[in-house]
């Protein structure tokens, strides 16, 4: 597995939101698929910090399942239609919240409990242990967190023209403007400054 920093986009500040950022270069003609396999599947899972190193190893053992990775991919735009909508204005579909609430209550069934090393407390665990599905279930469970738990109004896409990259603003005046300063934000003032000159 690739430390982080690879070819993944981390800037969201949460792993829902990176997996939305993992169609990369949106909204050009050409964006970059980043989930392509279902190794790239796990790797990511894996980076976000959504499933552990030796689960992703043991998963990719498991060979291909482009089925899976497809799901996801279906997943991630399901939300980023939701994003789009509440960044927009617009109301939100509700065919994008049947399908996202759907992923949800699948990832809860696939979970048990298992007891912990504390009696009084008790953990979650995937059931079946190795299914290819886990990656799928992870990034479902995540989505949840991102629109229940999280604030939604520091949910922000970048205000970068051409950049469609989404990021939960925790700066502490919520003034964030830029999924990165060293890109978006450093372009966006140079091309500022030269309209300004012009």
């Amino acid at each position: 597995m690739k430390a982080r920093g690879d070819r993944f986009e981390w800037n969201g500040g949460h792993p829902a939101l990176d997996l939305v950022n993992t169609l990369d270069e949106r909204p050009s003609q050409a964006p970059i698929e980043r989930l392509a396999t279902y190794r790239d599947l796990a790797e990511f899972a894996e980076l976000a910090g959504l499933i552990d190193r030796r689960t992703a190893g043991r998963l990719l053992r498991l060979g291909g399942r482009l089925q899976i990775v497809k799901r996801v991919r279906k997943l991630r735009e399901h939300l980023h239609d939701v994003l789009a909508a509440a960044s927009s204005g617009r109301p939100v579909r509700q065919l994008d919240l049947n399908a996202l609430s759907t992923a949800v209550q699948a990832a809860h069934a696939a979970q048990v409990l298992v007891a912990s090393p504390s009696p009084a407390t008790a953990n979650h665990r995937w059931f079946p242990s190795l299914s290819p599905k886990i990656p799928l279930h992870a990034c479902s469970l995540a989505i949840e967190r991102l629109l229940v738990e999280k604030e939604r109004k520091r949910i922000r896409k970048c205000e970068a023209f051409d950049c469609d990259v989404y990021y939960l603003d925790t700066s502490k005046a919520q003034r964030r403007q830029w999924c990165s300063m060293k890109g978006c934000g450093n372009r966006e003032k140079q091309r500022r400054r030269r309209s300004a000159t012009q």
